[in-house]
């Protein structure tokens, strides 16, 4: 079994609703607002994701975060990788 923290899934969460902006650039502000998470919240994860290369931001009055690539190229285990860690599958003996 798998496990993600909530941290991971409010980064599912902010990549969907950057998804949904279809291209355009939303400040960590207007993301936070549509999903409901607090602004630090939404920055912290939003800081990761760009590190890990998911997200771009543009600084400035009309700035913001945009996805890097379309969603369809994003896989589950990159946001896993950009927000938990490398995951590393073990054999059970």
């Amino acid at each position: 079994m798998l496990r993600m923290s909530k941290l991971t899934d409010y980064g599912t969460l902010v990549l969907s609703q950057l998804a949904a902006q279809r291209g355009g650039i939303a400040s960590a502000g207007q993301v936070a607002d549509a999903t409901h998470l607090g602004p630090a919240t939404v920055s912290k994860v939003l800081k990761s994701l760009a590190h890990a290369g998911l997200v771009v931001s543009a600084r400035g009055v009309q700035g913001g975060y945009a996805l890097a690539r379309p969603a369809e190229d994003i896989s589950a285990a990159e946001i896993l990788d950009a927000l938990e860690g490398p995951v590393a599958i073990t054999e059970c003996s």
